[in-house]
């Protein structure tokens, strides 16, 4: 097989945008007397509330601010609510958050028929910061919204009040519970007890103000209360990035003070109205304390051949601290510990950094065809070894992860104090990191906000692993009948399994992150083990997910993970105690890595001394670096592009182009028809959205490195990249290959489209752009269906894929082509004129039993126009 260089668009053509057609679902919602019924208590006691509240801490300590966050819960949404808020004096707009409710009498959904749905109702909660003169204006809108709608006068910019107080659910003050639900934190306390420590750190987030002053009181008065408890700040831990609309610090206090998480608390930093979340602080723990004795038993590398040849880093690893005299690294990182995390990090305990590095750098040590990279890696450390209440690497527990990765990423691309940035050139972040305590659930984390932000601000990527579960696995069948199930039956079990546990494997923050990419693991790897003795292959499709393996979908049901990789083959034993009536439970090899195979070989760090030691190890954390790995061999692609001498692509597209790639070879294979059908046969699963339901669990699917480093005969990839405004779109032009229309051949087109979104933290809608290509399905040269994703569900995130297939005798003209829109609109409010850029990449193959070669005829119609730098 030749290989053939990617190709290039000529310049796009300036199009008018497509319309997209919505499909607004029907809701019932109360009238207004009963609306009035309902609320009337509840928003004209507001303000007595809040002085009872003031007049409670300010017992405990003088100079209180009189405010308090309220809770503002509709039935459905009230798009730019926020904005509404900015017109009222006093309220000051914190927060949208996503959340549903059972029908109702008073509220639920309409379906097509006109008839009652029984399906949850779609719900938000709005969080404003709030104080006696808002509390007032409140009240005003409320005795407007009562009169008839011909005598209401709501003031100008004010009039979403009324459509608030259509769809009023409940209206209350932020409660202790709000500052903890789907924060960890009671789960993480209980865990610390289990160690009998006296004290606990944690993070407190705080309401966010819109002047420095307000932010500073705030601050001063939950120090003041956390004080009166026997706490206090861990020192220089205060953090505000105005960006993203973050202010918190890192708290020590009494463990005891968790004991009671009700209204009645007698802790009164519980109840402050100025925190909006408690959360856990640190974790991402790599426990290296069971193996650490075999570390000279773990197999020797070979030698490490030639090294980097260009000095300057475009792949950054945020992780562990490497071993950076192993014999794999020696030479090929760029260290940069500001922090000096590296002090008391003793070399045999490197291993999540070492193993990511090497990763990264060579591969997975048993693939034969592997490259070493010839850029070194840039490796920021931001674990830690820990010794306390965690035995292995993790995050430091005194520094939030927020400020120490905004503090890394500006060092990285615009320098601290007086420094010029150490890496400016860096596209792509692998971070193999997440929080065990907080499975993405619905709403954004700060954390994966600070990421959104930074991606788009600085024209970078983030890698992100999808986080991997580790609890039993509980096969519905009786102990005595499983050593006699053949693989396919084991495997339908074992994903039947996954599926009723679905909501339990939920992605880890920040993997919800929706411009960074984040990966799943699947079931693979190169080796090749000789015995498993009573361990069992659970999955034994290498292009299924790893059992191991987190799931999506992201936020607002967007496609995450977005893309499957090697992962290693994690193995499970039956559980010596089988206490479960007619079931048999499997447990997980507990230990992180082995040194038998199977799994993704790496370096790892040996006893003392040792620098030439290796070993398996499976999980997203692989998947995320080996795909890292792939962003850089496609950045060296792009720049051969640029080396070819009449094409030139503008480094500023590289991203985006790269993020597109990264995505563009993926798709399910025939095992995922396997799953496929094990969806259908569940209980409860409608056959009509059985392929959506696929997308949680292996995105766009497992990818093909080899599809998008080079084209072949039979198989052409072209590039394309360009800036939008809102409303405007782009006309690509594929052209039709001749030897295509000469009878039945089976072809396959491919389409990807990337890009960053800027954001708008202030609504649920979040993202402020949506690009999307129109459906190719409905082209006028090739008959073509689409076997794979949901069209529309692929739009939802800030990546598009789609895969269509066909087989029938296409008439065309030489000549003729395939036409791809790129369009942008605004998604959230206040684009304005920002511009969005993008990355595509198209490709269409035929299948290898055949004669036809399309390679050099698709480009000779391209390379017809030189397409001029943008």
């Amino acid at each position: 097989m030749v290989k053939k260089p990617l190709l290039l668009f000529p310049l796009p053509i300036s199009a008018e945008k497509s319309k997209k057609q919505g499909f607004p679902g029907k809701m019932f919602t109360p009238s207004k007397s009963r609306q009035i019924e309902r609320n009337e208590h509840k928003i004209t006691e507001l303000d007595r509330v809040l002085s009872n509240k003031s007049a409670s801490l300010q017992k405990e300590a003088g100079n209180i601010i009189p405010e308090m966050i309220l809770v503002i819960e509709t039935a459905g949404e009230i798009k730019d609510f926020f904005k509404a808020v900015k017109k009222t004096p006093g309220m000051e707009f914190l927060a949208e958050y996503e959340t549903d409710f059972e029908a109702e009498d008073d509220f639920y959904n309409i379906d097509k028929n006109g008839n009652r749905s029984e399906e949850n109702v779609d719900a938000r909660f709005y969080l404003t910061m709030t104080n006696q003169r808002a509390l007032k204006e409140l009240q005003k809108y409320w005795k407007e919204y009562k009169k008839t709608k011909e005598k209401q006068n709501f003031k100008r910019g004010t009039t979403k009040f009324r459509l608030l107080f259509e769809q009023l659910k409940n209206i209350r003050p932020y409660n202790v519970s709000d500052r903890i639900r789907d924060t960890g934190i009671e789960e993480y306390i209980q865990e610390i007890k289990l160690y009998d420590f006296d004290f606990v750190r944690f993070e407190i987030e705080l309401a966010f103000k819109g002047s420095d002053q307000a932010n500073r009181k705030a601050y001063e008065e939950v120090s003041h209360l956390l004080n009166l408890h026997n706490g206090e700040e861990v020192k220089g831990s205060r953090t505000i990035i105005s960006e993203i609309s973050y202010h918190a610090f890192i708290a020590k206090a009494p463990i005891q003070v968790f004991d009671d998480l009700t209204e009645n608390t007698n802790i009164s930093f519980l109840k402050s109205q100025q925190i909006l979340f408690f959360r856990p602080v640190g974790q991402m723990v790599f426990d290296i304390t069971e193996n650490i004795e075999n570390l000279k038993k773990f197999p020797n590398v070979e030698e490490n051949d030639g090294l980097p040849t260009n000095s300057r880093p475009v792949i950054a690893l945020f992780d562990g601290l490497p071993l950076a005299n192993h014999s794999l690294l020696e030479g090929r990182l760029q260290i940069d510990d500001p922090d000096e995390f590296s002090i008391n990090y003793a070399g045999n305990q490197r291993f999540h950094g070492t193993a990511m590095a090497s990763l990264i750098i060579h591969g997975d040590l048993d693939n034969k065809k592997k490259a070493i990279l010839t850029r070194p890696l840039y490796v920021r450390p931001i674990m830690k070894l820990s010794t306390q209440v965690y035995q292995g690497e993790c995050l430091p527990d005194d520094v939030l992860p927020i400020d120490l990765i905004h503090r890394a990423v500006l060092r990285m691309k615009v320098g601290d104090a007086d420094n010029p940035p150490v890496a400016p050139e860096v596209k792509i972040i692998n971070f193999s990191i997440g929080d065990a305590f907080r499975p993405f659930l619905n709403n954004m984390s700060s954390w994966a906000k600070l990421l959104d932000w930074l991606s788009y601000q600085f024209d970078i990527l983030f890698v992100i692993s999808a986080g991997n579960f580790s609890d039993d696995i509980v096969l519905e069948i009786p102990e005595a009948e499983f050593d006699n199930l053949s693989d396919d039956e084991i495997q339908k079990l074992a994903l039947e399994e996954i599926i009723r546990t679905n909501f339990s494997r939920k992605i880890l923050t920040p993997a919800e992150s929706i411009n960074s990419i984040t990966v799943g693991a699947a079931h693979s790897d190169f080796s090749i083990p000789t015995n498993l003795y009573q361990r069992k292959n659970l999955v034994k499709s290498s292009s299924l997910l790893s059992p191991i393996s987190r799931i999506g979908f992201g936020y607002r049901r967007s496609i995450k993970p977005e893309i499957i990789m090697s992962g290693g083959q994690k193995l499970f034993r039956k559980s010596p105690i089988q206490n479960l009536l007619g079931k048999t439970v499997l447990k997980i090899e507990s230990i992180p890595f082995n040194i038998n195979p199977p799994g993704n070989r790496a370096a790892f760090p040996g006893s003392l001394g040792q620098l030439n030691k290796s070993g398996y190890l499976c999980g997203t954390s692989n998947a995320a670096a080996l795909t890292s790995r792939l962003a850089a061999q496609l950045y060296d692609v792009l720049i051969s592009i640029n080396d070819s001498g009449d094409k030139f692509i503008p480094i500023e597209f590289f991203t985006v182009i790269i993020k597109s790639l990264l995505v563009h070879s993926a798709s399910w294979s025939k095992s995922s028809d396997f799953l496929l059908q094990v969806i259908k046969e569940l209980p409860g699963s409608a056959s009509n959205t059985s392929k959506k339901n696929v997308l949680p669990y292996l995105g766009y699917g497992s990818i093909d490195p080899e599809r998008i480093l080079y084209c072949t005969e039979k198989r052409v990839t072209i590039i394309g990249y360009g800036k939008l405004y809102d409303g405007q779109a782009h006309l690509y032009r594929f052209p039709l290959p001749p030897s295509l229309s000469k009878g039945k051949v089976n072809k396959k087109l491919t389409i990807t489209l990337a890009y960053h979104s800027p954001l708008n933290f202030k609504t649920r809608q979040y993202r402020k752009a949506q690009l999307f290509f129109d459906n190719l399905k409905h082209n006028n040269h090739l008959e073509l269906d689409r076997s794979y994703y949901d069209f529309r569900t692929s739009q939802l995130g800030t990546v598009q894929h789609d895969i269509l297939i066909g087989d029938k005798a296409d008439v065309f003209v030489d000549g003729d082509f395939l036409e791809i829109k790129v369009n942008c609109r605004e998604d959230a409010s206040e684009l304005g004129k920002l511009s969005i850029k993008y990355g595509l990449a198209v490709t269409l193959e035929v299948k290898e039993n055949n004669d036809i070669k399309i390679y050099e005829e698709i480009k000779q119609r391209v390379q017809t126009r030189i397409r001029p730098t943008l």
